[in-house]
């Protein structure tokens, strides 16, 4: 990881270590495939996006504005084959 952020910075730009680039390394090393690297960022995040909105409902005034809304879209289709 190292190398590849040092040669990254001399070509493009900088760019810092992060958790998501250690575990890519780690995942990479231990012969898992690249999608295997996605699922568990994923995975992570999701993790991380439910605990705030949990907190949010629980301990803080709703920050979401709700309004009524029509759609004014593209009537539906029927997904019977025809």
């Amino acid at each position: 990881m190292r190398g590849l952020e040092a040669e990254a910075s001399a070509q493009v730009k900088p760019l810092p270590v992060n958790i998501d680039g250690a575990l890519a390394a780690v995942l990479y090393d231990l012969g898992f495939p690249p999608a295997a690297g996605h699922l568990l960022f994923i995975v992570g995040r999701v993790a991380g996006l439910t605990a705030e909105v949990f907190e949010e409902y629980t301990r803080e005034k709703p920050m979401r504005i709700k309004f009524d809304v029509e759609y004014d879209g593209e009537p539906a289709r029927s997904l019977e084959s025809e």
